[in-house]
């Protein structure tokens, strides 16, 4: 190893080097506490991964490479486009149009103003959103959660946000006095490309929204149903300094361990660049048929190094089920906690 220098933050001065750690671990040197070495540092902020970024600006396909980026990683349903490394040239025009439209409903300034205050109207006290987006053919797994929700004391609907893909499913939700956002907020129209990806695609819009207007928000499928509330885990000071937490998918056919579908999201810096950047790349869901091998690939991508993620604890086992027993944070069927 090389010489070990300290510089003096008095007067910038460098002490006496040392030619090995033991000879430094030994000496006196001026500066023998932690706080006198970090006195004059400033405290570290929430901030936007620095990879890329120091003014929270999001990343595009184009920036991103993510088939370049990919390389070397899981070999299931890995990214691969042999003619753009930014996938854009291999990715249907279809897709590419589909995620744009978005995308532009997103940055559109009339329609973000119409969402945010009715966000704000209908959310005015909570920190937490839960976030579902939902079709026709899912939207009685929606009211399975309500209503067993509602059943065990949990009250869900005060804090719950409904995207619609269509209109019936917005009239449905309607009808249920539910807090509901209409498929035009988010340029959903039919005939839908994929009725499960366009609705992926809306909810990405959807948290990136929310976390902006600083609520936490708790994204989950249509078909999770609640045994306890698992909301608690954002005050836990443990997890104080994590930005997403997520379902263990214990495999990697998906580019990862994280399932999508149950994921608590904190509103951070980090967490907002990341979803944000996350729905610019929303047409390689369409391309890979799968939402989750994309957040898997945007989580291992090099840029977001400072993405402080994990899967949910391993907090609690429910005996007797699935031959032994299900946990918090695996994913089988539907899961119980």
């Amino acid at each position: 190893a090389g010489a070990v220098v300290i510089v003096s933050e008095s007067n910038g001065t460098a002490t006496p080097s040392f030619d090995s750690m033991d000879e430094f671990d030994t000496a006196t040197v001026a500066v023998d506490t932690e706080a006198e070495l970090y006195r004059n540092e400033p405290p570290l902020k929430d901030h936007a991964p620095e990879g890329y970024s120091m003014n929270n600006r999001v990343q595009t396909l184009r920036e991103l490479k993510m088939c370049e980026a990919s390389k070397g990683g899981p070999k299931g349903r890995a990214l691969k486009c042999e003619k753009d490394p930014s996938c854009i040239e291999c990715v249907p025009k279809k897709f590419l149009e589909r995620a744009q439209s978005a995308i532009d409903a997103f940055k559109d300034e009339t329609l973000r103003k119409e969402r945010r205050k009715k966000i704000r109207e209908w959310f005015p006290d909570t920190t937490t959103i839960i976030l579902i987006a939902t079709d026709r053919h899912f939207v009685k797994y929606l009211l399975n959660f309500v209503c067993t929700s509602k059943y065990r004391n949990f009250n869900v609907a005060s804090k719950l946000l409904v995207v619609a893909t269509d209109i019936e499913t917005y009239n449905i939700a309607v009808s249920k006095n539910l807090k509901v956002a209409k498929p035009s907020f988010y340029n959903l129209t039919m005939p839908l490309q994929s009725a499960f990806l366009d609705t992926m695609v809306a909810v990405t819009a959807a948290a990136a929204e929310i976390t902006q207007m600083g609520y936490n928000v708790c994204i989950q499928d249509a078909d999770v149903t609640w045994f306890r509330n698992p909301l608690w885990l954002f005050a836990q000071p443990s997890l104080a300094s994590v930005d997403l937490m997520f379902q263990l998918a214990p495999r990697w056919d998906a580019q990862g361990v994280a399932n999508t579908g149950f994921i608590l999201a904190r509103a951070t810096e980090r967490t907002k660049t990341f979803l944000s950047s996350l729905l610019h790349i929303s047409s390689l869901y369409y391309w890979a048929r799968d939402d989750q091998v994309i957040w898997n690939s945007l989580l291992r991508h090099w840029t977001f190094s400072q993405l402080h993620w994990q899967t949910l604890p391993r907090r609690l086992k429910i005996a007797g089920a699935n031959g032994g027993g299900r946990y918090m944070d695996l994913h089988t069927g539907v899961s119980l906690w």
